[in-house]
């Protein structure tokens, strides 16, 4: 690769890294969009939500706010051929900040989003063994006194010699009659064979479940040894006051996920590309294994239909509305930046008015998909019961209701295997995308450390090991859920403010010619809908979200069981430490124009109007460094001029316009000529 030299004397590459071919970036894209905000979290905000009801406001977000937004980080990444750190201080200076607050955002994201992973090959190594560990109960050091199943019930009834018609139950690890069960609680026995017994005081029926906290065997794996949350037999759970120490395995599970992103980057765009094809596109294969064996299964039917049904007063809760903004926001990657830093690396021309549509399509069809498949395996776990009675804390839905479910499966390893292959590589593949785009800020703000770019990646994925570790304490689980509770929540303000700029600001007739240099000459009918939607429909929804959300906001808490009131309330200074992690990049987007303002009078702008005015407009260096201004084998040529604040003279700025365009015409001509010559 050649070497150039800035103004300043750097050296630099000559080349910005580009995507081998444009299926590259559509999956990478696609992958980045479709990761475990899809087939994790989808699902148990749904199954929050109110299941099928959550469906009609999360597709009409994404064709209200979703889709414009997502237009617009794929065109002006494309257009300025930069990341979010730099495509709106010259695109706008004064919006510079909003850049910085976007990847404040990923950089959140990019400390907790892998926690999940680890815990997904966590399980996908202790999976290696011919009876899973999670189907059991009875262990002192594994379970709790709580751990049921119909299934070891229906073992007590076919194992133990019984009396004719007598029932039992399985509790406290033992198979019992339920005389004998009824008996533990002071209670009397029933007849019938319903799971109840009776006050021999008051001749009140109380049902089992009531009389104690039960928990899953997958439930109960998953607190007290994946996560190690549960510490003792009888149930009682770290907290903050009690954070826990380190649990090692999710240490080692931890190390090797970074591990396996250093690995992904290892050559920047070009390995990410390839490897996309192999993590964006093997989630699908397995969610249909899943769905097509689900669907055989009893309760399979009931489940699917509790997903798609609406449930038509939920859609009067405007919280149902703000929630499903904030996942269309997350699920597609907007607001952080990431699709933006991916779309750099495109080529100038590439049509990414259809790809974006393309993946927003099928970022939200998948997410039905696979809520489909979740909700199928519920009803199946549910057995004729309310779903809600199957798993009680929704974060661990995916490390409990599928566990579950392979242990009836034929070759529970093997779907087990498949299964964490899956949650692996759809983590892997917004993670990886995800610290691309931290690369690519350093990149930009640094063009001379490309030649260090593999030390900056592996260096990355160090520090991001780091900054995790405190999420693998045995209370760790408590920190996860601040992060992915406030971290995101900043994405809809963000997004406003970048809708704002482009509408408002910018221009939308502009920011459509930005688009049309690029080649994509889109129908009047289609820049209208672009147009309302930039300039009206999206900035209102989005602000009305925003508020409601707000007013509505609750304190941070945990589900410690099943019953109504097991819940930990989170101390005063952890709901200070959320808050934080949810206004600082909003404050930094914010406050950033000081500085800019600073900046500006320092080169020469005392007065205040023409400073506002200066500061509203595109800055030299949008003119200098855009695609349709240099050619691509010199655009990195063009970065390390980095003039946000340098100012031009009108004058100066017509002449050099003058000798540009004395330049374009001189080139053309001499293209003609080597046309002609080539044609001799």
């Amino acid at each position: 690769m050649g070497e150039t030299k800035d103004g300043k004397g750097k050296e630099g590459p000559q080349e910005r890294e580009a995507w081998g071919n444009h299926c590259e970036f559509f999956l990478s894209s696609l992958g980045l969009a479709v990761g475990l905000g899809n087939v994790w979290r989808f699902p148990y905000v749904a199954f929050q939500n109110g299941g099928g009801s959550f469906l009609i406001p999360y597709l009409v977000m994404l064709v209200l706010v979703g889709l414009p937004a997502f237009f617009i980080e794929l065109s002006a990444g494309q257009y300025a051929r930069v990341g979010a750190n730099k495509v709106f201080g010259r695109m706008v200076p004064a919006f510079k900040g909003l850049g910085y607050g976007m990847l404040l955002v990923r950089f959140y994201v990019n400390i907790y989003y892998v926690v999940v992973c680890a815990w997904a090959l966590y399980y996908l190594c202790v999976g290696f063994t011919s009876n899973l560990p999670w189907q059991f109960c009875g262990d002192l050091e594994k379970n709790t006194i709580g751990c049921y199943s119909k299934r070891l019930v229906d073992d007590c009834m076919a194992n133990e010699t019984l009396p004719e018609g007598a029932q039992m139950t399985y509790y406290d690890g033992r198979c019992l009659t339920v005389q004998d069960f009824c008996t533990i609680f002071d209670q009397m026995s029933t007849d019938g064979g319903e799971e109840t017994c009776r006050n021999a005081t008051t001749d009140v029926l109380t049902q089992f479940k009531d009389l104690y906290r039960r928990f899953s065997p997958s439930e109960d794996y998953y607190n007290r040894v994946a996560l190690g949350l549960t510490y003792n037999y009888e149930g009682d759970q770290y907290t903050w006051e009690n954070f826990g120490p380190l649990k090692w395995e999710l240490v080692l599970c931890l190390f090797g996920t970074w591990a396996l992103v250093a690995l992904s980057l290892f050559k920047g765009v070009s390995s990410l590309g390839k490897a996309a094809y192999v993590i964006t596109l093997s989630p699908y294969f397995i969610l249909t294994a899943l769905l097509i064996y689900a669907a055989q299964r009893d309760g399979a039917g009931a489940g699917i239909l509790e997903f798609l049904t609406p449930k038509w007063d939920d859609l009067l809760s405007y919280g149902i509305w703000s929630t499903a903004a904030s996942q269309i926001f997350f699920s597609l990657s907007v607001g952080y930046g990431g699709q933006l830093a991916l779309s750099s690396y495109n080529q100038f021309t590439n049509n990414c008015h259809r790809d974006a549509f393309i993946v927003g399509v099928c970022n939200s069809l998948t997410s039905v998909f696979a809520g489909v498949v979740v909700f199928a395996i519920l009803g199946n776990l549910a057995d004729g019961k309310d779903i809600k009675e199957v798993v009680s804390q929704s974060i661990g839905l995916a490390f409990v209701a599928y566990p579950e479910a392979t242990i009836s499966m034929d070759l529970p390893p093997l779907w087990s295997f498949l299964f964490f292959f899956m949650l692996i590589n759809l983590a892997l593949s917004s993670i990886c995308s995800g610290v691309q785009t931290f690369v690519a800020f350093i990149l930009d703000e640094k063009p001379e450390w490309t030649q260090h770019r593999l030390k900056i990646v592996i260096g990355s994925c160090f520090f991001y090991f780091l900054l995790g570790l405190p999420m693998c304490c045995r209370g760790g689980i408590h920190l996860f859920k601040i992060f992915d509770s406030r971290c995101s929540s900043s994405l809809l303000l963000l997004s406003l403010i970048e809708v704002i700029m482009i509408a408002w600001v910018y221009g939308c007739e502009k920011f459509l010619g930005n688009i049309e240099e690029m080649g994509m000459k889109l129908p009047k009918v289609v820049k209208m809908y672009w147009t309302a939607m930039w300039f009206a429909v999206s900035p209102l929804i989005m602000s009305a979200v925003i508020i409601l959300k707000w007013v509505e906001t609750k304190p941070m808490t945990w589900d410690t069981g099943p019953w109504e009131g097991d819940v930990y309330e989170y101390p005063a200074a952890v709901q200070i430490v959320g808050w934080i992690f949810e206004l600082s990049p909003t404050v930094l987007t914010l406050l950033y124009p000081i500085w800019v303002v600073k900046r500006y009078r320092e080169k020469g702008y005392t007065d205040n109007r023409k400073l506002l005015e200066r500061i509203l407009q595109p800055s030299d260096s949008w003119e200098k460094t855009t695609g349709a201004a240099i050619s691509s084998a010199k655009i990195n040529e063009a970065f390390y001029d980095d003039s946000v604040y340098n100012v031009t003279p009108d004058s100066a700025k017509k002449q050099d316009e003058a000798d540009d365009e004395e330049k374009s015409e001189t080139f053309k001509s001499e293209e003609k000529g080597q046309e002609k010559m080539t044609e001799l």
